[in-house]
């Protein structure tokens, strides 16, 4: 009898345990603490992907220049054909920003795959004879640099299941085009796979 009220004893301090929870706290993003889930791509995954990607452009020489000139890089459009939704501009936004600082490149906002991501440029030329403004202070027309390249790319994700373990294949396919000649001039495919099994409890 009493060893049986202490394993009910114990099962419930376990539940009060497990439902406890924890206060909410700040982390590093993609540090070991950071949520993995095999279904969705994760904070690690951006970041590893992004850097992989940067660091296999800039080693490919395709961004340098005989007349010095930084290249001009347009952010086209990411795919993604995971049906999870993914927010592309992540990767999208850190391959710009370590575009621009590596120095190598700049990239455009005054056009992008889905139109300006910036509409300004096009705004201030619209105040050319508006009398409301200084005209020697209005950006003229014909002054906007054209992108040389685009960067696009795209996400495929295949999914697997064996009893109770579920895997998850990513592809990142990303491209980048020269835009005089339509020519892909550098190209990487990145690819990782996460794994899970579930409880046999069910939770």
């Amino acid at each position: 009898m009493k060893t049986s009220l202490l394993h009910t004893f114990s099962a419930a301090l376990l539940l009060l345990g497990a439902g406890c929870g924890t206060a909410a706290h700040r982390i590093e993003p993609g540090g070991s603490q950071a949520l993995i889930t095999v279904r969705d791509v994760n904070t690690q995954d951006w970041q590893n992907v992004a850097a992989r990607s940067i660091q296999s452009l800039l080693a490919s020489g395709v961004l340098n220049r005989a007349d010095g000139r930084k290249t001009v890089v347009m952010v086209s459009e990411v795919k993604d054909r995971t049906g999870r939704q993914l927010k592309t501009t992540i990767l999208t936004n850190k391959i710009r920003q370590a575009l621009l600082g590596s120095g190598k490149a700049v990239t455009t906002t005054a056009v992008g795959a889905a139109g300006a991501e910036d509409t300004a440029t096009r705004q201030v030329r619209e105040l050319e004879n508006d009398d409301l403004f200084n005209q020697a202070t209005v950006q003229k027309r014909g002054t906007v640099i054209a992108p040389d390249m685009s960067l696009s790319g795209e996400i495929l994700r295949e999914m697997t299941t064996s009893g109770r373990t579920e895997e998850s294949y990513f592809v990142f396919h990303v491209v980048l085009t020269d835009l005089a000649t339509g020519l892909a001039v550098w190209e990487q495919t990145f690819d990782f796979s996460k794994q899970e099994t579930a409880s046999i409890l069910g939770f």
